[in-house]
């Protein structure tokens, strides 16, 4: 039964307040924990769920059951006697009377343990149950033993009362049924007393003991059979409860993430499992309540997002915009219309923005257009040509502006000089008159060229190329007349040489390199003997300081003998070694200390076990009342779940009115703006066909303009292969001479292969001999310095930084933490390295040059000490 939020919120004010008051009373005074096991005196089984009540001078203290494993705990109080009472269904009720009261003052600070493990038992008939009323145990303290003991006297006595109870009630049913057997009808007794709890197991367990007895007995056998069909039942509906919990589960899970399929399928398999339960039907219910409205709110969600889409693909943003707010409307939660809506928000202003551009670049091109006509009606083409490239960067997919341009440009001229008459409105044009004069000039040059007269022919072409600089022709002409004049001028010579002047030359220059290369050969030889002598002179001084070096070595083990004989214990070393002594005394005290304390908080957890386990099945207790109260409240929110559900009906409906009327409001602005964009095409039509009619003018002048074009074209290709012609023939006489001098070029490249020869020659020996004297200096060098040997004092040089480190050794001491920093600098010559002794009280330890060494280096190596 659920409790109400009033009686619950009561009930957590009492559990707090006593959880409260626990910690004091644990605090001030030592506990008594009893705890132990109750058992089914018949089949030695635990029991489960056995109440066990406490009294504190004849009132309700404390209330706890025995788990599954038939154990129990309970912490009392000192200065009080108890009763513990014992009750279990229909078996015999049993209690035990602790006196505590009795318990010394001095007593009371510690804490007390007792164990009272309890057998129940059915009550036959006849037997005397007065003697249930009466204590089966006492418990009160034994001051010679300091603990609280038992009357083993008085337990012993009442477990005879009880025995002999049971004895005559036995005897009094064996005289009723004498035929009968008194082991067989025990045994019938249990398993019907446990067939009516609904234990099936129970019930099979005594019924095989009643078959034992009497093999075969047919009511046995019956009802053992309808005890195994019952048992086997209820663990298939307790199988089948499970299942339906977990469906449950799964189905209000599913019902938050507004999954309904999911959780209605979930609810109809609970049902199938529990058909009398009603909790899934009602569910069900609320789950097709819910899609009856959602199928049509999903219709109409498709519907609304397919017309969306397909405005939006038709470029009709207006309508898209429409359709998708009225899916955003139906479905607040789905983010792919509010995504659509945000798209076609900036589809429009991105349409805004060009229109709004293209509108102004267009009035910007109309009036550059109107203006460059203009120009061009007066003649005035420069002004024309520019205003019309301006209106070509403005739109550059119009023609019209770039072919304007063009023919603009064509008829621009350069002016004469200042002495020239200015021409009359009706004379001929400018670039008329150029053209004649070109033509003019080409013809004059042609006549020339047949003549052969290359001077007459080439000043008439050169004017003709200054009128017109880009014709191909007259550049073609000119560097023909060039290529015969080349023709004209023969070079003539002998070709011949002195071959024996070229020999001698060749032979003079051999014994010129010869001499050279002796020379050379005379001084490396003088340079590789003083290499030798200098190396020879190396070795015997690395021989007498190698001797030098020994005498100094074994001087220095002299020294190192000394020094260890000499050598005394540090009192630093030694105060170290007493501390580290008096340490390792002071853990090990510190040991035993904390092992006292650790058994002390054995004690004190062993004692507050017992406490904990009863503040578990109070937390437990709490969890119950807790589930019933979210019971009460689920019920309560599925109620304001329907609430919701018919507000939200009512506000779709007043929605979707207002968007039919949003949209036949749009459809209306969207029929102006169809309107205003036909009278808009209508007047750029108009002013294509007139600039239309322009340019068909300026397409006849240019086709005259590539018709002159592919005239002179085909004069310049004519001309050109000519030149090719002719440029083939020039070879072909001039390749007719290779012959000639080829005797004196073969003596010239015989002589130069002879000069290169040598000069290789030379550079070899010369780089043979470099590569011997660099190897012979490497060796040297080598020999002096990479010997394998370690550096000695010597080898070192004096650097800024050995200022002020005098020779010998010099020593300082200083503290770092807690040990002590013994430093030794010794120099010798240009060497200097820095030695250390750290004493700590857990070792001394030896440094050189921030590397470890031993004891024996150290005193070695800084055995003379400088103040």
């Amino acid at each position: 039964m659920a409790c109400k939020p009033a009686q619950y919120l009561r009930m957590i004010a009492l559990l707090m307040l006593a959880a409260c008051a626990l910690p004091n009373v644990v605090c001030s005074q030592g506990s008594i924990e009893v705890d132990g096991t109750v058992r089914d005196k018949d089949s030695n089984r635990k029991l489960a769920g056995v109440n066990v009540q406490v009294l504190r001078a004849g009132s309700e203290y404390d209330a706890v059951a025995t788990l599954g494993n038939g154990k129990y705990s309970l912490s009392l109080d000192h200065g009080a006697d108890y009763v513990l009472i014992f009750t279990f269904e229909d078996l015999s009720p049993r209690k035990v009377e602790l006196n505590t009261s009795s318990i010394p003052g001095e007593f009371r600070e510690r804490p007390f343990y007792l164990t009272v493990e309890m057998s129940m038992f059915e009550v036959p008939p006849g037997f005397d149950e007065d003697l249930l009323d009466e204590p089966i145990g006492k418990v009160s303290f034994d001051a010679a033993k300091e603990q609280l003991a038992w009357d083993l006297d008085y337990t012993a006595r009442m477990q005879a009362r009880i025995e002999n109870a049971l004895s005559a009630a036995a005897s009094a049913g064996e005289g009723q049924d004498e035929a009968g057997n008194a082991e067989y009808d025990e045994h019938m007794r249990k398993a019907e007393v446990e067939f009516g709890r609904q234990r099936w197991e129970q019930s099979i367990n005594w019924l095989e003991r009643a078959l034992s007895v009497v093999p075969g007995d047919s009511r046995a056998q019956a009802m053992m059979e309808d005890a195994m069909e019952r048992m086997e039942n209820a663990e298939q509906e307790a199988a089948a409860r499970r299942e339906y919990e977990v469906k449950m589960r799964d189905g209000k899970m599913a019902m938050r993430k507004a999954s309904w399929n999911e959780a209605a399928a979930a609810f109809r398999a609970a049902n199938s499992l529990l058909p009398n339960e009603t909790e899934p039907l009602e569910l069900l219910a609320e789950i097709e309540a819910e899609l009856a409205s959602g199928d049509e709110a999903d219709a109409d969600y498709d519907e609304a997002m397919a017309e969306g889409q397909s405005a939006l693909d038709g470029g009709n943003l207006d309508l898209a915009e429409t359709a998708f707010e009225r899916a955003s409307s139906l479905k607040p939660g789905e983010r792919l219309p509010i995504e659509k809506l945000a798209q076609v928000r900036q589809l429009r202003k991105s349409n805004e923005r060009e229109a709004d551009a293209m509108s102004q670049r267009m009035e910007e091109y109309q009036e550059l257009i109107t203006k460059a006509d203009e120009e061009f009606d007066n003649q005035d083409y420069v002004q024309a040509k520019a205003l019309y490239e301006q209106a070509s960067a403005v739109m550059p997919d119009e023609i019209y502006p770039r072919t304007r341009a063009e023919e603009a440009a064509g008829r621009i001229v350069t002016l004469g000089s200042e002495n020239e008459a200015e021409e009359s409105a009706g004379a001929v044009s400018e670039t008329d008159r150029g053209d004649r004069e070109y033509e003019d000039r080409v013809r004059s040059g042609d006549e020339a060229f047949d003549k052969e007269d290359w001077d007459a022919a080439e000043a008439a072409y050169t004017a003709a190329l200054a009128l017109r600089p880009d014709e191909r022709y007259p550049k073609n002409r000119l560097k023909r007349i060039a290529s015969m004049r080349a023709d004209g001028t023969e070079v003539t010579g002998d070709l011949e040489v002195d071959r024996v002047a070229k020999q001698a030359e060749n032979e003079a220059a051999a014994a010129a390199a010869a001499a050279a290369a002796a020379a050379l050969s005379e001084e490396q030889a003088r340079m590789l003997e003083e290499e030798r002598k200098a190396a020879k002179l190396a070795e015997e001084r690395r021989a007498s300081a190698s001797s030098e070096r020994k005498d100094s070595e074994i001087e220095r083990s002299r020294n190192y003998v000394l020094a260890l004989q000499s050598v005394e214990d540090d009192d630093a070393e030694a105060y170290y070694r007493d501390a580290l002594e008096s340490e390792i005394r002071a853990r090990g005290q510190s040991v035993y200390a904390r092992r006292d304390r650790q058994e002390e908080l054995g004690v004190v957890w062993t004692s507050n076990s017992d406490t904990r386990r009863q503040s578990s099945y109070r937390e437990l207790t709490e969890l119950t009342e807790r589930q019933a109260v979210e019971e009460y409240e689920s019920s309560t929110y599925r109620m304001g779940r329907i609430a919701d559900f018919e507000a939200e009906t009512t506000e779709r409906t007043a929605s979707n009115k207002d968007w039919e009327a949003r949209g036949s409001a749009s459809r209306r602005d969207r029929l102006i703006s169809l309107n205003q964009k036909t009278e808009r095409n209508a007047r750029s039509l108009y002013d294509r066909t007139k600039r239309y009619a322009v340019f068909v003018d300026s397409l006849d002048r240019m086709i005259e303009a590539y018709e002159d074009f592919n005239r002179d074209l085909r004069r310049a290709s004519l001309d050109t292969r000519v030149m090719r012609f002719e440029e083939i023939q020039r070879n072909t006489a001039r390749y007719a001479k290779v012959g000639a001098g080829e005797e004196s070029r073969r003596l010239d490249r015989w002589g130069e292969v002879q000069t290169q020869s040598r000069e290789t020659a030379q550079s070899m020996r010369i780089g043979s001999s470099e590569a011997e004297l660099r190897s012979a200096a490497a060796l040297r060098k080598a020999q002096s310095k990479e010997t394998g040997k370690a550096p000695t004092s010597a080898d070192f040089r004096e650097v800024p930084a050995m200022e002020g480190v005098r020779q010998g050794v010099e020593e300082r001491s200083y503290e770092e933490g807690n040990a002590l920093i013994i430093e030794r600098t010794v120099r010798v010559d240009n060497e200097i390295n820095v030695y250390r002794k750290t004493v700590a009280k857990h070792g001394v330890y030896y440094f050189k040059n921030n590397r470890s060494i031993t004891r024996e280096i150290w005193v070695l190596e800084t055995f003379e000490i400088s103040d």
